[in-house]
Formats: C-alpha cells, structure tokens, sequence
C-alpha cells in the first residue's frame, strides 16, 4: 500500500512539474517588431545598440546585416547571434552572447465598436486580440460575435483597405473560449472592431414585443420565449417569419432557425 501511494505521489509531482515547466515556458517573452533589443558580446567592442525591431521582423546587426528575431526569446536570439558570429569568422571559439529585451509600450492598437471601453491602447511585445478586448473592458452587451482585425498598412503602402484583403474577420465567441485558431497577434497599429449584433423583431400577439438579440442557432421557439413566449390569443400555428422581405415557409416551432434581421409576427387565433 504505501509503495502505491509513494508511486502515486511521484506521479502527481511529475505531472505539476510539468505544467510548472510549461507554464513558465509560456510566460517567457517572445520579441516583436516595434521592440528594442540590446546585444553584448562579452569580451569584445562590438556595439551593444540598442536596435529595433523593424516591420519584417528583424534588426539590422553589424557585420551580420539582417537578422530575424520575430518569435525568438533573448537567449534564443543571443544563441543564434553567437553562431552566426562564428560562422561569418568575425570570432572564433564559442562567443557568449547576452540579449536584454527590451519592452517599452511603443505600439498601438484601437478597439471600438460594441466594447465598454473604446479607444487607444499602447503595449509591449506581443498582444492577442483577446487581451486587446480585455483592456478594452470587454464585449458590450449589445455586441455581436463578429470581430474585425485591420491590418495597417505596411510602410510604403499608401492602400487604402477596401476589398477586405487587409481585413481578418473572426468570431469573437471563439476567441473568449481560448480557440487557438482565433488567437491572432495584435500588430503595431492594427484597428479591432467588434461588431453590433443584429437583432429580430417579435411583435403581434407576444408578451414583450420588441427587437431582441439572439444566440447563433437559436430556434423560433427559443426566439419567441425572449419576448416572454405567444399570449393566450395568439396563433402558434400560424407565425409569419419574414427574411429580406420574404415569407419563410414551412415554419416550425423546433427546426425553424432564427437569423439577424427576421421578423417574426405572431398573428390573432381564430376565435
């Protein structure tokens, strides 16, 4: 028995370990473009810089030209300036190379649309859309899930977005559910906008009559308990759901789906 438990504790331990170990992992900052890094080469005059971050991603070093640092951590990039410092045959040996990140909040990113907040937020480093909705106080109440990424336009690009080829549309329930396919980095820049939710009118014989929004996937019968479900002298049998100006037909309680922009009227019963 205590050879089990001892076993057990050992497992346990090993799997906190773990999750310690990845978590700290995922805490350790990643360079950006827009960040500063300072490079000494111990034992050597080389400069120090600082040097940016430039758009592409990388920084222009000394007797290596361009040098890709976008997603690496300091000691990464000081790993790979070491190599390449050999392997130009500026130095011999095995060169010690220390990185300072250095994250000063010099970019910028605008929410607005349907969050409590709007406005201009400048950061460090990398930022996700989600935690740009995060400063931005988060989703109003009316918002939709449509969120929309803007890209900047690059330097030297005078475009103006209009095709929608700078535009990244996402779904703003997945990005608060954690989906890493909707984990998209913020860019120096970048304009996010969650959009409004359309909503559906109910009015004839309901309870509450009125605009109300609605869930993706929401039925009619789901709809219609929103404006507090059809009155006593209202025809069930009978609802008009119109879409762009036409009647649906064949509508059912429990299989009709509801969409932005429907009305919906429930008619008097035949007495």
């Amino acid at each position: 028995m205590g050879s089990r438990t001892a076993v057990i504790r050992a497992a346990l331990a090993g799997a906190l370990l773990a999750v310690a170990t990845a978590t700290a992992a995922a805490q350790v900052p990643t360079i950006a473009p827009a960040d500063q890094v300072r490079v000494t080469v111990v034992g050597t005059e080389l400069p120090t810089g600082p040097f940016t971050v430039d758009a592409d991603g990388s920084i222009d070093y000394p007797f290596l030209g361009r040098i890709e640092a976008r997603g690496l951590t300091a000691r990464a990039l000081g790993d790979l300036i070491a190599k390449r410092l050999v392997e130009a045959e500026v130095l011999v040996g095995s060169p010690q190379v220390m990185v300072d990140l250095l994250q000063t909040p010099n970019k910028t990113v605008t929410v607005s649309g349907a969050v409590n907040n709007r406005g201009e937020y400048r950061f460090a480093g990398q930022l996700t859309v989600f935690d740009a909705l995060v400063r931005a106080g988060g989703a109003a109440p009316d918002a939709g899930d449509e969120v929309l990424l803007i890209r900047a336009p690059k330097e030297g690009d005078t475009s103006i977005v209009e095709d929608g080829s700078d535009v990244i549309t996402l779904s703003r329930r997945r990005i608060e559910s954690g989906e890493f396919g909707e984990a998209y980095l913020v860019e120096d820049g970048d304009r996010i906008i969650v959009n409004r939710a359309r909503q559906v009118y109910i009015d004839g014989y309901v309870n509450r009559p009125g605009g109300y929004t609605i869930e993706p996937g929401m039925t009619l019968r789901q709809a219609l308990a929103l404006a507090g479900g059809v009155t006593e002298l209202g025809a069930v049998n009978r609802i008009r759901v119109l879409r762009n100006g036409k009647r649906l037909e064949n509508v059912e309680l429990d299989t009709t789906i509801i969409e932005p922009g429907d009305t919906i009227t429930v008619p008097k019963r035949f007495m």
